[in-house]
This record gives C-alpha cells, structure tokens and sequence, in this order.
C-alpha cells in the first residue's frame, strides 16, 4: 500500500452515486486501451462558464474528502507540447521518424479533455532567434514564433520541433487561463524538463546546439511561473513540508496537504538535468522559499517527487518508492511501439502500478493507427483514488 493512506470511511456513505470498479479487476486486467469511456464529454470553455452561472461548482468532492495529493493518480501526457514532424522529411536523416509520430492538441484542449500532467521541455533562448529557422526537406525556414526572447518549448532543435505553444510563457499562460475557468480541478502536475544536452550532427547541416542552463536562468524560470500563476495557485515545497525538518520528514510523518486542499493549483517540478538540479538545490537548501519541485532521486531528503518511466522492468522500485509516500510519474507507451502492437501490457503495468501520473503520447485513439490504442482512466473520470490506496474508495472517479 501507498504511505498516508489509511482513512476511515463514515458509516453512511456518500459515494453511492459513484460508478465504482473492482480494484482487483483492474490490477489484474488494466485497462485494454480501445475503450476508454468518459461519463460526460468534457465541456468547453464556453460551455463552462455559462454552466458556472447557473451551478457554481463545490468547493470539495465527498468522494475525496481526507484523501492526500499521493492517493490520487492521474493521466498526463508525454512531451505535451509536441506535433509530430515530416516524418518523410525526418526519415531521411533518422531512421527512428516513426517514433516521433504524435500530436497532441492545445494545452487547454488537452485540460478539458482530462489531462492533469504535462511534460514541458524547456530551452534557454536568451538573444531569441536561436531555434528560429528549423530543417524541412528543401532546407531551413524562417518560423517567427520563435523569434522572440525567452525559453522555448520544443523537442529536438532544428529537426523535431513544431510545438502546440513555441514559448514557455505561452504554454503557462494557457494553463492559468483556463485554471481561471475551472478554480476547482484536481491539481495539475507540470514537469519542467531544463534541456541543455548536445544535438547529434548531422551531415550537410550545422545543427543548433541548446544554450546552457545557468543558476539565473533557474531564477528567470521561477520568476516567470509565479509571476503567470500566482502564490495562491501553486503547490509549494514550503507548503508541504510546513514545520518539518524535510520534505520527506513531512509526507512521511503528516502527510501530502489533501486533494481538496489543493484545488485550483499546481505543483511545479524540474527535471532531468542533474546539473541544473544541483543548481536551484544549491540556491535553495531543503527546497526552502522556492516554488519549484525537484526530482533529486528518491534517496535525498528532498525527493518528493521521482520519474520512473519503465512500469516494466522498474515495476518493483516503483512499488518501493512510492510506499514512502514519493509522488512518482511513469509512463503508458514509448516510442509509438504500443500503438502500432496493440500491446496495452505496458500500459497495464502503469496504472496498476504506485505511479500517481501515468504519461502517454496517446489520451486519444490516432485514426491512422489500426489498433485504437488510447489511455485514458480507467472508468472514466478526471482522474481516481489511487488503485492502490488503503482506502474502501480506491480505484473510484475523481471530477473534475
């Protein structure tokens, strides 16, 4: 079982109008993939704010009531930001094209779809124009969107970088647009990837290597995620870990703040980049006076939060880790192999696993792809009790 989980359950229940599911069904199937359902199809920006003068949502769900930020699992989604590329045009210079073959929709159509975790590579861009004449088949072109200074969103420079929202301030401000919209969402888990690795050269090209991370640039993203969002929005490390000597003293002794505690935010972390970790962990001690989260392994006093990405082969670390209460991401799917299978075992495997975000490149079947593949939570919802929860309620809907 998942640390912090052990909740009473009142002896009238209030959870009879939700649709339930068998925990052990759904450890011991998952979830096949082609036939994800959705109660209620998700609403429109419009269609929600017309719905708020009339019914103004609640400020709490019975369902959720006591329930902590670690016994709640959610779909995200991989790359967030991405548009597949000319496969054609990428296939001349990578014979691995078909595993960039995914689209994903707008930030806020990816929100009212029920996605609650994003993955956002970020580059430094400090002059602007830096990722602004990209690669296509009859050579480099001008794409303004990227002209600008300030960080980018984008997946692999010149060669695999179309993308939903080209500047980081652009993605955020879609998310506290419709957060706006809809105060009452579960919260929203955004990995922040601070990409500073060297792109493979390529013959006939001179590729554009990223700029490096520096401990102000760390600051400058920081800057711009409270200045978008906002104190009373974010989930903060000196929120969770309140009088406690760590953040891992505090989720392991009081607990995550509870789900509906934390409606309407959240929670930032960045990742990836040991350097860049080591650089706001050096700026900020024990997380302290920070609004960003870091994944700085599960073994430090800080690490409250893991990316585990193979549900397969580190199924059992998953297991370990998140027993210690640690908030882990996993993913479904990986280089489009389960899509074009059919193989949802994989997917099986992250949703039955501790994992509390379960990342795809595919919240929606891709008409192209014979199989249908798609994840998506288990009997419908925004998200659920965790299926691991040592809770009555596990593995029931969570909206919005």
């Amino acid at each position: 079982m998942i640390a912090g989980m052990i909740l009473p359950l009142p002896n009238s229940s209030p959870y009879s109008n939700f649709r339930t599911c068998s925990v052990l069904t759904l450890i011991a199937s998952g979830f096949m993939g082609t036939g994800c359902e959705r109660e209620t199809p998700p609403q429109t920006v419009v269609q929600t704010e017309a719905a708020k003068a009339v019914s103004p949502e609640k400020k709490s769900d019975a369902l959720t009531a006591g329930l902590r930020l670690n016994q709640m699992q959610v779909i995200g989604t991989h790359n967030s930001y991405h548009i597949a590329p000319d496969i054609l045009t990428y296939s001349l210079f990578d014979s691995r094209a078909e595993a960039l073959d995914y689209t994903h929709q707008p930030m806020t159509a990816q929100l009212d779809a029920g996605i609650r975790g994003f993955e956002l590579d970020v580059f430094v861009d400090d002059a602007g124009r830096r990722y602004a004449h990209p690669i296509s088949i009859v050579g480099r072109w001008h794409d303004a969107r990227f002209d600008a200074p300030g960080f980018k969103v984008l997946h692999i420079p010149d060669m695999d970088q179309e993308s939903i929202c080209p500047t980081l301030a652009g993605c955020l401000q879609d998310m506290a647009a419709w957060s706006a919209l809809h105060p009452e969402h579960v919260p929203v888990f955004v990995m922040l990837e601070c990409v500073a690795v060297d792109v493979p050269s390529l013959p006939g090209f001179d590729i554009t290597d990223p700029e490096r991370w520096e401990l102000r640039h760390v600051e400058e993203l920081e800057r711009l995620v409270q200045a978008t969002f906002g104190a009373e929005q974010l989930i903060t490390p000196d929120r969770v870990r309140g009088n406690a000597a760590s953040l891992r003293e505090a989720i392991t002794t009081v607990g995550w703040p509870t789900i509906d505690e934390l409606r309407g935010k959240f929670m930032f972390v960045i990742t990836v980049d040991d350097h860049v970790v080591a650089k706001h962990l050096a700026r900020h001690p024990g997380l302290r006076g920070t609004v960003l989260f870091a994944d700085c392994g599960d073994q430090s006093p800080d690490g409250v939060f893991c990316v585990i990405n193979d549900p397969t082969a580190d199924g059992k670390r998953i297991g370990e880790v998140a027993a210690r209460g640690v908030v882990i991401r996993t993913r479904a799917d990986e280089n489009v192999v389960e899509p074009l299978s059919g193989s949802t075992e994989r997917q099986k495997r992250a949703l039955a696993s501790g994992a509390c975000i379960v990342s795809t490149d595919f919240p929606a079947a891709d008409p192209n792809m014979e199989s249908g593949y798609m994840t998506c939570m288990p009997c419908g919802g925004t998200a659920r009790i965790h299926p691991l929860a040592n809770d009555p309620r596990a593995g029931q809907s969570i909206r919005p």
